[in-house]
């Protein structure tokens, strides 16, 4: 069983305060980019920004690759709540990595 896990985040868990209260530490990523998303000028409870497919390869999101533990994704998992899911999604890094997508229509 895999201890850790690849995480992209095009969002606030990019922000250190934010990696800081959900995990206890700072994380350390590598740039990377989604391939066949945009990024939606609808945010969640108009803040949070979301990300959803758009069917063009040429559409790109920029964001980090993150190593994290299961234990972490788990928070991870209870801070996104049931407002988002969790997908795998192949980054241009080639790097298969979890993303939040919204849960909304």
């Amino acid at each position: 069983m895999k201890t850790t896990q690849l995480l992209f985040s095009y969002g606030t868990l990019q922000e250190s305060e934010v990696q800081e209260k959900i995990l206890d530490r700072k994380l350390k990523g590598t740039k990377d980019v989604l391939s066949g998303y945009i990024k939606h000028e609808k945010k969640m409870m108009d803040k949070y920004p979301i990300v959803v497919p758009s069917g063009n390869p040429k559409d790109v999101v920029e964001g980090v690759l993150y190593k994290v533990s299961n234990y972490e994704l788990y928070k991870i998992d209870l801070y996104e709540s049931l407002a988002y899911s969790r997908v795998l999604a192949t980054l241009e890094s080639s790097a298969k990595a979890w993303i939040y997508v919204p849960n909304v229509d």
